[in-house]
C-alpha cells in the first residue's frame, strides 16, 4: 500500500507539472491573442477617438484556433503527467511488493519429503519442492512458495 508521504510527494510532483503545462498553454494563448488581437478589429479615427467600423473574421478564427490549442496544451500535459506519475508509483510499489518474495532454494535446502507424493503447483502444474528451511513447498517455475 503507498504510503501517505510518497502519495503527497507525487500530489506534488502532478501539482508542478500541472502548473508548468499550464504556463505552457498560457503563453500560447497570450502570443496568438498578442499577435492577432489587433487586427481583429478595423477602426476609423473621429476626432481622435478610434471607432470600430468591422470585424475581421479570420483574425477572430484564429485566434480561437489558438485559444483551442493552448486550451488543449493545458489539458492533455495535465492528464499525461497525472498518467505518467501513477503509473510510475504503481510501477514502484509493484517492484517493491515483488521484490518482499523470498529467494529461490539452493539445492542443499531443498528436500523432498520421504515416501509422500510430490504435489503439484495449482498454477502450473509443475512439481513442487519441498524446502526444509521455510518448512513450505517451493514452485521453480512460478518462483512462489505455495
Amino acid at each position: 500500500m503507498v504510503s501517505w508521504g510518497r502519495a503527497f510527494k507525487a500530489a506534488l510532483v502532478l501539482l508542478a507539472f500541472t502548473i508548468v503545462w499550464g504556463i505552457v498553454g498560457a503563453i500560447i494563448i497570450g502570443a496568438g491573442t498578442f499577435a492577432l488581437a489587433p487586427r481583429a478589429f478595423s477602426y476609423e479615427w473621429y476626432y481622435g477617438v478610434p471607432i470600430p467600423t468591422g470585424i475581421n473574421w479570420g483574425a477572430l478564427t484564429g485566434i480561437i484556433i489558438v485559444w483551442i490549442i493552448g486550451g488543449l496544451v493545458i489539458y492533455l500535459g495535465s492528464y499525461a503527467s497525472y498518467f505518467k506519475i501513477l503509473t510510475e508509483l504503481i510501477v514502484e510499489e509493484t517492484r517493491m511488493a515483488t521484490s518482499v518474495t523470498a529467494t529461490p532454494p539452493t539445492a542443499t535446502q531443498a528436500t523432498r519429503a520421504a515416501g509422500a507424493p510430490t504435489p503439484i503447483c495449482p498454477k502450473c502444474s509443475t512439481p513442487l519442492t519441498y524446502v526444509q528451511q521455510y518448512q513450505r513447498w517451493y514452485c521453480p517455475t512460478c518462483r512462489e512458495y505455495q
